[in-house]
């Protein structure tokens, strides 16, 4: 089975992390698991323009690896076989956008548990993946 699971180096993803290893086993089968860790694309577009590209994807890179290492650490600890994709651009279109083209079964993710009110106002990532995906989309505390 084909699962996306989103990452973004905070300690609720972690959490949720740890319990899809932990829900593994139920699910069945050979898990062919993708780390996705998406950036959002810097606030100003003028500025990054200035800014020598090579620095710019640097930036990139190192906020990747530091969002994913502890993940990485998981679950290579799980003994689980896993992909790593990095991503620049709006986390919720992306997650979407690589489950549809990679025929993902689910899309497996942590929430920071805010309250709807607060996700009405604001929105989520979580609640903009559910709302858009094609695909079943696990949320995991």
């Amino acid at each position: 089975m084909k699962f996306l699971f989103p990452i973004d180096g905070s300690d609720c993803a972690l959490s949720a992390l740890d319990r899809f290893i932990s829900l593994l086993p139920v699910l069945g089968g050979e898990p062919d698991i993708t780390l996705m860790y998406v950036h959002p694309k810097l606030p100003y577009p003028r500025a990054v323009a200035w800014a020598d590209p090579d620095v710019v994807k640097k930036y990139y890179e190192e906020e990747s690896e530091l969002a994913l290492a502890e993940a990485r650490k998981r679950m290579e600890r799980a003994g689980l076989a896993f992909n790593v994709v990095k991503r620049i651009g709006d986390p919720a279109q992306e997650i979407v956008d690589f489950a549809d083209t990679e025929k993902c079964a689910m899309i497996a993710m942590g929430t920071h548990g805010r309250s709807a009110l607060s996700n009405l106002l604001m929105g989520s990532v979580a609640t903009k993946v559910l709302a858009a995906g094609k695909v079943s989309v696990l949320f995991l505390k």
